[in-house]
């Protein structure tokens, strides 16, 4: 769910994207939910997104008090652990999430990447929500080790298993190499789970949105054009190739049967050595 276009908004380079979902959707949480036979609709993905966060956040042991939640995206999930009492700082590169939380958050927000990262304190848990696929991952596990030493590491996120030519492959850590890293750098793997099935259904819901409107919107737009100034309208075709092979190529992404074909969704706990 993310997006190379960027706008401003007071002064600030931010991510399309990340304003469409949150502006316009209406939505609070961007990840892809844990669906359990919700309504196929938007209703059904918030509830799907809420039963995803709560699940989430029992995965935390008991001990756990103080919190860094990597790419906070809108800050729905720093709220909630703030609201249960947790002490929760959050952190992301992207200066919208950041205007986001100084708007609407009452919740210490780092402008920073996970990687560069220097901690002024000790976490007890890094929690990396979707967010584990972007940061590369030598550094990932050394910036772990110095921000919650003896703590623990709770990833939930897709990793690629059977990778193919095509653009799904491109996004997601190899999941063989992550294990093997995670336990060269002395990570203990607690507890995992796969909940590919029931959050790839997110896909599925964005794809019949595509195929409901957007698509036919596109194709009435560019036919109305094109009868008018079929000249021009194979300059535009040609002017922009490249954007219209990544539209084509971004459409294949909401293939759900892909997707799990490729990838395989999961919640990771890990012990961080000490």
């Amino acid at each position: 769910m993310s997006s190379n276009i960027e706008t401003e908004i007071d002064g600030l380079r931010v991510n399309t994207a990340l304003r469409f979902y949150h502006e316009i959707l209406g939505l609070e949480q961007l990840h892809y939910g844990l669906w359990q036979g919700d309504e196929f609709d938007m209703q059904g993905l918030k509830v799907a997104q809420e039963r995803y966060s709560d699940h989430l956040i029992s995965y935390f042991p008991e001990e756990v008090k103080v919190v860094l939640d990597v790419g906070a995206g809108t800050g729905a999930t720093s709220e909630k652990l703030k609201n249960k009492g947790y002490d929760v700082e959050a952190l992301s590169p992207d200066p919208y999430q950041k205007y986001l939380f100084e708007k609407n958050r009452d919740v210490v927000f780092h402008l920073s990447k996970f990687e560069e990262f220097k901690p002024q304190k000790k976490y007890d848990l890094v929690l990396m929500s979707e967010s584990c696929q972007y940061i590369p991952m030598n550094r990932l596990f050394t910036t772990v080790k110095q921000c919650a030493p003896g703590g623990y590491l709770l990833i939930d996120d897709y990793f690629i298993t059977n990778p193919d030519d095509t653009a799904m492959s491109k996004s997601g850590h190899p999941m063989d190499q992550f294990y093997d890293m995670a336990k060269q750098n002395g990570f203990e793997l607690i507890k995992e789970e796969d909940i590919t099935d029931q959050a790839a259904v997110s896909l599925d819901l964005a794809k019949s949105w595509m195929d409901r409107f957007v698509l036919p919107s596109v194709e009435l737009a560019a036919y109305s054009f094109g009868h008018k100034h079929p000249k021009l309208m194979k300059f535009v075709r040609w002017l922009m190739r490249k954007k219209i092979q990544k539209f084509n190529d971004d459409l294949m992404l909401l293939d759900s049967e892909h997707f799990k074909r490729v990838k395989r969704y999961k919640i990771l706990l890990f012990k961080v050595p000490g």
